[in-house]
């Protein structure tokens, strides 16, 4: 089969592997669609290179043989895979938080990942897509999709609130997309005119250029002429700048919520007395725990959730090396998607 290696210093290469047998606990899944992820970019782009590792870790396909142990899945079935494995016994996998697990085997890291034609993952790990929801859909599910999934949930967000969503990019957009499911009103921020026209196909009304506007003047301005409030109720911040975590708390309403989704700058930019002075909340939402993933899947069957408006990219895998490229360039593109079997 064919999969995707990483050579160190944003060189790719398509290479031969065999493949792979399942193990006793595991499926084989031969990969429909799967996305690149920011942080398959930030490994791409290190001067290190793993030739003999696939990459990749948001698989999406039909499972085509199970092992020995599998009870549950069976060929044929439609799964999103959760990337990260765990191992299934410790306190953390008990409550679905495998990202937390101290012997994590995350896809594309750990193990071979979902940048090939086939990929092995555990029975647990796989999530049966409803019919009405595609493949790319599954695939966002099983990153960027269920990150702003997750972040939703961890804000308790409800029908008729507002959101500020800063940073456009995959998961960005994806909050958007999720937020206007859930029947939120959507304010997209970024700098990139590129990336504010997504947004605006996505759904999010308004959008604001942080580089030509005050974020949180124009974020007042939108939210209180409709609604009366002082500022956004909630704020997903996704693109791990300073500048937009500068904005987070004088963006909000009193007593409104953000969830800090991005990784990126470490310099020191909240003061506490602000948050204590708005009575707001701050959280972290790293990932997302696996129960709710099977969540998303019920949601996006029942809603007509679909992620495929953020895709601008859909390539085969021979066209890995183009489409790493195109999304190394951030700005120029929304997702970029690989179809190793030809469809999506």
């Amino acid at each position: 089969m064919k999969g995707v290696v990483f050579l160190g210093n944003r060189q790719a290469e398509v290479k031969e592997f065999p493949v792979a047998e399942p193990g006793p606990d595991e499926v084989r899944v031969r990969v429909m669609a799967t996305g690149i992820c920011g942080s398959d970019l930030s490994v791409y782009r290190m001067a290190e290179g793993y030739p003999d590792q696939i990459r990749g870790h948001e698989p999406c396909g039909v499972i085509d043989a199970v092992g020995s142990l599998v009870r549950q899945r069976r060929p044929g079935e439609r799964v999103s895979v959760h990337h990260h494995q765990g191992c299934g016994a410790c306190p953390m996998c008990a409550r679905g938080e495998s990202v937390a697990c101290a012997q994590d085997q995350c896809i594309g890291v750990a193990v071979p990942g979902s940048f090939a034609e086939y990929l092995c993952a555990k029975e647990r790990n796989c999530v049966v897509l409803p019919d009405p929801v595609s493949f790319i859909d599954g695939a966002f599910m099983a990153c960027v999709g269920g990150t702003a999934w997750g972040a939703y949930q961890r804000l308790g967000a409800r029908a008729h609130e507002s959101v500020a969503v800063f940073g456009l990019g995959p998961v960005g957009l994806s909050c958007v997309l999720v937020g206007k499911a859930l029947g939120l009103r959507v304010i997209g921020i970024d700098v990139a005119e590129a990336r504010l026209e997504l947004a605006t196909r996505c759904g999010a009304d308004p959008v604001v250029n942080a580089a030509e506007e005050s974020v949180p003047g124009r974020i007042h301005a939108a939210v209180g002429a409709r609604d009366g409030r002082d500022g956004a109720d909630y704020a997903i911040e996704t693109s791990g700048t300073t500048a937009a975590r500068e904005c987070l708390i004088p963006s909000l309403r009193r007593e409104g919520k953000a969830a800090i989704v991005g990784v990126g700058s470490t310099e020191r930019v909240i003061n506490p007395s602000d948050i204590h002075g708005r009575a707001v909340t701050l959280l972290g939402s790293v990932v997302f725990p696996l129960g709710w993933m099977w969540d998303l899947a019920r949601f996006a069957g029942i809603s007509g959730l679909s992620f495929e408006p953020a895709v601008t990219h859909r390539l085969p895998l021979d066209d890995a090396v183009e489409g790493l490229q195109l999304a190394d360039g951030a700005q120029a593109c929304g997702k970029v998607v690989f179809l190793p079997s030809g469809e999506g």
